[in-house]
């Protein structure tokens, strides 16, 4: 029996399970024509992270 090639399986997970909360963002960002212009991918990714670690921190 083959072994899986590990690479091949993580790639096809990856895929499987993308996350595409930036895109999700973008288009509601467009949805709602704001002047503001959208967040870059980085910020997003650190207001994602600070209102996840607010979530963790003052969940009751």
């Amino acid at each position: 029996m083959p072994r899986p090639d590990l690479r091949a399986a993580w790639t096809g997970l990856c895929r499987f399970l993308k996350d595409d909360s930036y895109e999700r963002y973008l288009a509601e960002h467009a949805r709602l024509g704001r002047r503001d212009p959208p967040m870059d991918l980085p910020a997003f990714r650190r207001a994602e992270a600070m209102a996840h670690a607010a979530r963790m921190c003052c969940d009751d």
